[in-house]
Formats: structure tokens, sequence, C-alpha cells
């Protein structure tokens, strides 16, 4: 591993120290022998429900590409993407594989990338809309100064993400950035022809380019049928009420309901801090805010604790599930031959 990975994973334990030493681990043993079966098992299986609502969107985009792929070799894709994201030091590592399997059916990997980035830009955008506004729900916490400055953060951000979707295009044509372009081919030494950053900018260029026609022609389609655009937005939405009933799952495996409204007040909160990339894998960081904003509405510390413990033991095996169809899935170019002898002709985007 690279320095940093190794500083991550150091800031790791010692986040996890810090909440180890902060909880009282007396009770865990009572608390893992009390723990319910049923809701353990079941809260493990919904966690392929939810799997298959983010499949659903990207399948959804990759419809409107006009790259048709089956839904279950997505499905199964969208596993190996777990494995990479939880098994590698990079947090990016399952959307690059998800796009390298697209690029070798697509034969384009700017489909790939634009597929899974707009599939991941949606669901940002709508987590920072609901951190934004679920808080406000509840008279007590949004009070907190831990609680609304997070929420005009993500207000922000969504401001600022909508002025680059809507007038990124007119400021990159701008004299200053014109300028700032042609600066830095001077530093890189791409002005001559016969220089290596010349090549190396124009290979960027171009991959750059194809991005940006693949982008546009994704906007495009979104323009020209707006059922889609609601199509992504609810499918967004329903992963995070899947997401809402998923924690409520995993604490009353643990032997309490807790207060559905409580739970996603706080939820979207403690999923944006607990993002912030300052550990291996986030690892300690989305377990500590989860102790903290669910201990805003009441929720004991050990128990939540626990419950975070419990989501991440369930990310690692989904991760585990994608290294066994990773084992059992063919390589990319034999999928796609396999993909050119059965699929049918495309249809128009709608149900998997």
């Amino acid at each position: 591993m690279k320095r940093t990975h190794w500083i991550k994973l150091g800031v790791a334990i010692a986040l996890l120290a810090l909440l180890f030493w902060h909880v009282d681990l007396e009770q865990f043993p009572a608390m893992l022998r009390g723990a319910d079966p049923l809701f353990l098992g079941l809260c493990l299986l919904f966690s392929l429900l939810m799997v298959a609502a983010s499949c659903w969107k990207w399948w959804l985009i990759l419809r409107l590409q006009q790259c048709p792929i089956p839904f279950l070799r997505l499905y199964r894709w969208y596993f190996i993407g777990y494995f990479y994201s939880n098994f590698l030091p990079s947090n990016i590592g399952g959307d690059v594989a998800r796009a390298w399997y697209v690029r070798a059916h697509a034969k384009s990997g700017s489909v790939g990338i634009i597929s899974v980035f707009t599939e991941r830009f949606s669901g940002i955008v709508v987590l920072l809309l609901l951190a934004a506004s679920l808080p406000f729900w509840l008279q007590g916490p949004w009070r907190m100064p831990t609680v609304w400055p997070i929420s005009l953060l993500a207000l922000a951000l969504c401001l600022v993400l909508l002025a680059v979707v809507l007038w990124g295009g007119d400021l990159a044509r701008t004299s200053l950035a014109k300028a700032t372009v042609t600066q830095l081919r001077r530093i890189l030494r791409a002005d001559s022809p016969t220089s290596p950053g010349h090549r190396f900018w124009q290979r960027t260029a171009d991959r750059l380019n194809r991005l940006h026609a693949q982008g546009r022609d994704l906007t495009v389609a979104f323009q020209q049928s707006p059922r889609a655009i609601f199509h992504v937005l609810a499918l967004t939405l329903l992963f995070y009420g899947l997401t809402i009933i998923n924690v409520a799952l995993a604490y009353r495996a643990f032997g309490i309901w807790p207060p559905i409204g409580a739970t996603a007040s706080v939820l979207p909160t403690a999923l944006l801090v607990g993002m912030v990339p300052v550990s291996l894998g986030n690892l300690g960081v989305a377990e500590g805010a989860y102790v903290y904003y669910f201990g805003l509405v009441g929720m004991a510390s050990e128990l939540t604790l626990m419950v975070g413990l419990f989501l991440r033991f369930k990310m690692l095996t989904l991760g585990l599930i994608g290294c066994l169809v990773q084992l059992g899935c063919p390589a990319p170019q034999e999928d796609h031959e396999r993909i050119n002898a059965t699929e049918s002709t495309p249809t128009d985007a709608g149900s998997p």
C-alpha cells in the first residue's frame, strides 16, 4: 500500500479505538447473545434488494445511452464492484470495475464512465438534498451546531453542482479558462508536437472530448424524455428509503425498533459525514457518525456502535459475494461475445 493508505489505516484504527473507549464494552456480549437471528438474516437479505434498486437505476441510464445490457448481468457486475470497493484501498475501485465491464460490452470506455458517474452523481445530489432538509423534521437535532452547519453545507454544495451543470460549459469557454489551459500546456511542455507532453496532452484531450460527447448525448436523452429524469430520481429516493428501513432492521435485530421519523431525520447527515475520506474505507468515520448523530435522537452509543459494525459486516459480506461472482464471471471480452450471441433487439427504457 502507498504511504497515504497506511496513514488512513492508522486513522481508522485510532477512530475505532476511540469509539470502543467511549462505550461500555461489557454490554456487547449481552447484545450479541440477545440478537434476533430472524431479523439478522432478514437484514442481510434486505441488502440484495438495496443493490437491486441501485442496479435498476444504472440499467436505466445505460438504456438511455443506447447500451442495453441485461439486468441480471449488471446485477452481477454491481456485486463485483462491491468487492473492489471493500477490499481495495481506494473507495472508487468498484466504480472503475463496473465501468470496465461496460466498456468491454459497449466498446467505448466513455459509456461506462458516464453511466457510473451519472448513477453516483444522482445519488450524491439526492443525499445532499436530504441532508439539507430532513434534519428539520424534528425540533431538537437541527438546532445542534453539528447538524445545521452540515445542512447548510449540503445545500450550498447542491447549488454549486447545479451551477456547474447549468453554466459549466459557458465557464469553460471564457477567456480566463482558455488562458488557464494555455498556461497548463506550457507547464507540461505540450506545445511542441514532438514532446512527450504533447502526446500525453492529446490523448487526455481526446478522452475528455469523448466523455464530453457521451455526457452531452445523455443530457439530450434526458431532455427528450423527462419521464426518465423522474425515474432516476424516484429510484434514488427508493434507495434511500430502503436505507432507512435497512438501519431500522439492524436496530431491531438487536432488540429495538428505532423511531422511523428520527432515523430519517439524522441518517442523511450521518451518511454524509461518514463519507469524509480520512480513513481507509471510511472505517471508524462512518461508525462514529452513526454513534454521534443517532445519539442526538436518544439511541444508546453501545447499541448504535453494534449496529454500525453490523452494517459494516454487511458491506463486507456483499464484497465477499462479489468475490465469488468475480471468480465465476467470464472475462469482459467473453461476456461481450455472449451478449452479442444471445441479446435480443434493444427496446425502449422501462422495467428490467
